[in-house]
């Protein structure tokens, strides 16, 4: 828990992309052809990956290690993509925690789109830029056609993702409930039938035919040669099964698919679409950021025994922001009754994810990091809200930490419910006393790489 109180000293950033001035571009069909491929942006701080697909869906993670997980040390999102004009739209349908409280309907500027090279966003100043990525890892592509993230997104808003498409025929989509695996059925006219179930590569070959509100289908796997007839019912304007049978035997689990939705061409509008905070408003945060603050924070934590433990501390820190490139970095250095300890962190402004993500450590476990993703829940006063990535949080936990820009600085306040009870709760104040100093700044970093060589060796990593 000594990284819960560790975040509520840093001071870091988020702001939601504005748009562009028009500019010539060549005609939107063919940019958005352009477009389609997986894009890769890198920081400091992790990798964000993007997939836009022909069927106006995209694919995205922002991954903080390059270990490639979307169930730890990640961000996910899944949703619509068109371009209007100088806009890209991008429209979220599901995503990992907090990102419900960015807008879900977003346009950012489409500054520069080249068969390799990709900018977008007026903030920050330089816009995000991507690289496509010729070669792609067999992990990232993995999840990012595996049942993992189709299922992440049927168990959040039961959403079927589709698998991308195979032909440009009548199609519809499933999902098997246990595994997440996609299936889905392309009926060709003439009765020609294909079925791609996940990812198994063993695409089942027959025939179609529909009579009032039920779907006969019958053919053989490619590769197994497994004999399969498949028998479903319209109901309320989507099939679902009803018999299985494989080689003339009745195959019960395979009725735990999801009723077969069809798959209709994404028609995404920029209607709706929303710009949030304007060049100004990230110039004039950057500002305040990079600065040298004092804070000082209360703490009530339940021990051992059941009893409230209260304890004050006091800090400072130093931070600067680039508004160019969205880069944040800063050190922090924590006052306790026995002592100090000091905190590093790096921040990245993401605009396609219209969030801030950073990773810190602290020197009282210098081998370990956490990763968190800050948003904006709040225009006046400009309110954040930060959450962990998932895998970092017990289970049992509820995690909520928020801060609230002042004149002066920030109110923050952490609190952490266990089994539904008040585990731990901090509230702090920060006030700005100095614009960002470039001496303070090496005599911070120059104690915090001493501290964290005296400690790297003689604790061990924070326990999960």
């Amino acid at each position: 828990m000594r990284y819960l109180l560790a975040s509520f000293v840093l001071l870091t950033l988020l702001v939601l992309s504005p748009v562009s001035d028009a500019q010539e571009k060549p005609g939107v069909e063919n940019r958005a052809s352009s477009l389609v491929g997986t894009w890769v942006s890198r920081s400091k701080v992790g990798d964000t990956v993007v997939r836009y697909r022909k069927d106006g869906w995209f694919i995205s993670a922002f991954y903080f290690t390059r270990q490639y997980s979307l169930t730890r040390d990640s961000v996910w999102t899944v949703g619509h993509w068109a371009l209007s004009d100088d806009m890209i739209i991008l429209h979220r349908l599901a995503g990992s925690d907090g990102l419900e409280l960015v807008p879900e309907k977003r346009k950012l500027a489409l500054k520069e789109l080249t068969g390799n090279k990709l900018l977008i966003g007026n903030v920050p100043l330089d816009g995000q830029a991507f690289e496509r990525m010729e070669e792609i890892p067999s992990s990232i592509e993995k999840q990012f056609s595996g049942s993992v993230l189709a299922r992440q997104v049927y168990e959040q808003e039961e959403i079927i993702l589709p698998e991308d498409a195979k032909k440009d025929v009548e199609s519809y989509v499933g999902i098997e409930k246990v595994s997440g695996r996609t299936i889905r059925f392309y009926l060709s006219p003439g009765g020609e039938f294909l079925g791609s179930i996940g990812n198994e590569n063993d695409d089942l070959i027959g025939k179609w035919e529909k009579s009032g509100d039920f779907l006969i289908i019958s053919g053989v796997t490619e590769k197994q040669k497994l004999a399969i007839l498949l028998e479903l019912r319209k109901i309320e304007g989507q099939y679902k099964l009803f018999n299985v049978e494989q080689n003339g035997e009745q195959r019960p689990a395979g009725l735990n698919t999801s009723p077969f939705q069809k798959i209709e061409p994404v028609l995404l509008s920029i209607d709706g679409a929303e710009k949030y905070l304007q060049v100004q408003a990230f110039n004039d945060w950057y500002a305040k950021l990079s600065s040298i603050s004092e804070g000082s924070a209360v703490r009530k934590q339940v021990a051992n025994d059941g009893m409230i433990e209260e304890a004050k501390t006091s800090s400072k820190l130093v931070f600067k922001g680039d508004i160019k490139t969205g880069q944040v970095i800063g050190i922090t250095k924590v006052f306790e009754e026995d002592g100090y300890y000091m905190t590093e962190v790096d921040g990245q402004y993401d605009a396609f994810l219209g969030a801030s993500l950073s990773k810190f450590r602290s020197t009282k476990f210098p081998k370990s990091f956490r990763y968190q993703i800050g948003v904006i829940s709040k225009l006046e006063p400009r309110t954040f809200r930060w959450f962990f990535t998932s895998g970092a949080i017990p289970k049992t936990d509820e995690y909520f930490s928020q801060q609230v820009e002042t004149q002066a600085g920030l109110v923050s306040k952490i609190a952490v419910k266990r089994d539904g009870k008040i585990f731990l709760e901090i509230n702090g104040v920060g006030t700005r006393t100095a614009d960002f100093d470039k001496k303070v700044w090496d005599e911070f970093k120059a104690s915090a790489e001493a501290l964290f060589e005296i400690k790297k060796d003689k604790l061990p990593a924070e326990p999960e």
